[in-house]
């Protein structure tokens, strides 16, 4: 399509459809709202000339019609991270296709595949991260300098467990409890080592499995009336915490069956 035709031909309007749910589905797998992502399908359908287009996303799936239901399709959406320079990138072009700077379908695609390959942070990017943000929290929560550095070597060694679980594909709620348990057993052996209390320090570290992103979209999914969509997260938020607390419980039980002490 050499330019943005009024009236696009049966197999330019399929190319155009699977265009915008390709679009909404690497919004949708990389941490947009749902709002968001209904939002900008329906910008580029109506700014390709996509007649009778009509959409509908929940956390993880879209279904999506057009031309008075003469196509549909459905996209299944299992796998969901959290990569806001992706997102950007596709309400980037959203926003260009919109003012005509994006007029072909062909430049179109090309722009979306772009976006949907851009990296995520280097693995010492992710270690450093960690490393930082939980000696960061260990001192917010009250814990001293000797407390934050127990963390930071916690959180160092839990993103990089983290990472090598996402390398082998492993089931997240494995994942989080395993990460938690590794977490509270490492602050407390430094702690011990460094004569400090471990409270602070497990706190800190365990700050960076919190389920923050998801509890937040859940509640804008609540606010912008998408009960179903923000169930899901609120679901998704609560087995996280769960995964964490029993990794977290487990160890601390079987230290004080074992040592008779109670970490303090």
């Amino acid at each position: 399509m050499a330019e943005r035709e009024l009236y696009p031909d049966g197999e330019q309007r399929r190319r155009i459809m699977d265009f915008i749910m390709a679009a909404g589905q690497t919004l949708l797998e990389n941490g947009a709202e749902v709002f968001r992502v209904e939002q900008t399908m329906e910008i580029m359908a109506a700014s390709f000339h996509l007649r009778e287009f009509h959409v509908y996303v929940l956390t993880n799936g879209i279904f999506a019609s057009a031309g008075t239901a003469e196509m549909s399709e459905v996209r299944n959406v299992p796998t969901r991270t959290t990569h806001l320079g992706r997102v950007a990138a596709v309400n980037q072009l959203s926003r260009q296709i919109a003012s005509g700077e994006v007029d072909t379908i062909d430049e179109a695609e090309t722009r979306l595949a772009q976006a949907r390959c851009i990296p995520f942070p280097k693995d010492w990017v992710q270690l450093a991260a960690g490393m930082g943000g939980a000696f960061c929290f260990a001192l917010i929560f009250g814990g001293t300098l000797r407390s934050a550095l127990a963390a930071a070597l916690a959180g160092f060694l839990a993103s990089g467990y983290l990472l090598l679980c996402e390398q082998h594909e492993l089931p997240g709620g494995f994942c989080k409890i395993s990460c938690a348990a590794l977490i509270t057993l490492v602050c407390i052996l430094a702690c011990r080592m460094l004569g400090t209390p471990a409270s602070h320090s497990i706190i800190g570290s365990l700050m960076i499995l919190t389920p923050g992103i998801a509890f937040t979209m859940g509640i804008r999914d609540f606010v912008h009336g998408d009960y179903l969509s923000g169930t899901i997260r609120m679901i998704d938020a609560l087995l996280i915490a769960a995964s964490i607390a029993i990794g977290t419980g487990l160890v601390l039980s079987l230290y004080t069956f074992f040592t008779g002490v109670v970490v303090a």
